[in-house]
């Protein structure tokens, strides 16, 4: 047994503008903040790379970004979409380049379910080619390009033929990803994730009930870190987006730490 060597870090509060969320991480003893780039204060639109730069630099913090997931999607059946997705996410990737973030975390998008008269149905078979071919040939691309520096997340529940195109993007290119563990344990289905955890660069920490993503702060709901391979080395990012969960959070992983080398201790006695 040997514990996880993370470097622990945050996404801002939501109510927190630039300056305050560097302030905060730097004042709690975080290594990185994660920019989430859909909210308005840390958008391509309002945030320069040269403010985050002198963040950085003045605050002593790594900085990671996630790209804009609300107005992305990889995997639309519109072509038109796709195109419009990629070139934000350029844009995201530029960006990372001139701020020396170390790592952009993407959602792939999804597919759309439909209210119908015997409830919502989502109909996975209609998808399934489609997602395979869009993935391993447009996305392969852009993963190839970018390598590690980009990170793919665990978001929708990935099926067979999400999982084979991950299986091909894993062994085609040097493209990382993001497992985010709440999401694990409310929507199932990513077990190719802890397949290839070696190639996980980042996690995403926040709990909730198994059935509804909400984002709780550690402790409060039924996520087991223990999931985490005792092998991981890398970043860990706080994902409750509110000041009060993030310390709570922290507390609570970093008790859970402390218990793991302390059980690494009396097993090696």
């Amino acid at each position: 047994m040997s514990c996880m060597k993370v470097e622990l870090g945050i996404q801002p509060d939501i109510a927190h503008k630039p300056k305050e969320a560097f302030e905060f991480a730097a004042n709690n003893g975080f290594s990185h903040i994660e920019l989430l780039m859909d909210h308005p204060y840390y958008s391509l639109e309002n945030l320069s790379y040269a403010e985050v730069l002198e963040l950085k630099g003045s605050y002593d913090l790594e900085v990671l970004l996630h790209a804009p997931a609300t107005s992305t999607n990889f995997i639309s059946t519109s072509s038109l979409m796709r195109k419009a997705s990629y070139a934000e996410l350029e844009r995201t990737m530029s960006f990372a380049e001139r701020c020396e973030a170390k790592l952009v975390t993407v959602h792939i998008g999804w597919n759309p379910g439909f209210i119908t008269a015997r409830g919502f149905v989502f109909q996975e078979e209609i998808y399934s080619r489609h997602n395979y071919e869009v993935l391993t040939r447009e996305f392969y691309a852009f993963a190839k390009y970018y390598g590690e520096m980009l990170a793919i997340e665990n978001t929708i529940r990935f099926d067979e033929s999400l999982s084979r195109a991950l299986e091909f993007l894993l062994e085609n290119t040097d493209v990382a990803l993001t497992f985010d563990i709440g999401h694990y344990y409310a929507k199932g289905d990513h077990d190719v994730f802890l397949r290839h955890f070696d190639r996980v660069r980042n996690i995403h920490l926040h709990d909730n009930n198994g059935e509804i993503d909400s984002h709780l702060p550690l402790g409060h709901g039924n996520v087991d870190l223990s999931i985490i391979p005792n092998s991981y080395e890398g970043y860990a990012t706080i994902e409750v987006r509110d000041e009060e969960a993030i310390l709570e959070s922290k507390r609570y992983f970093e008790e859970w730490t402390k218990k793991c080398k302390k059980d690494e201790r009396n097993e090696r006695a």
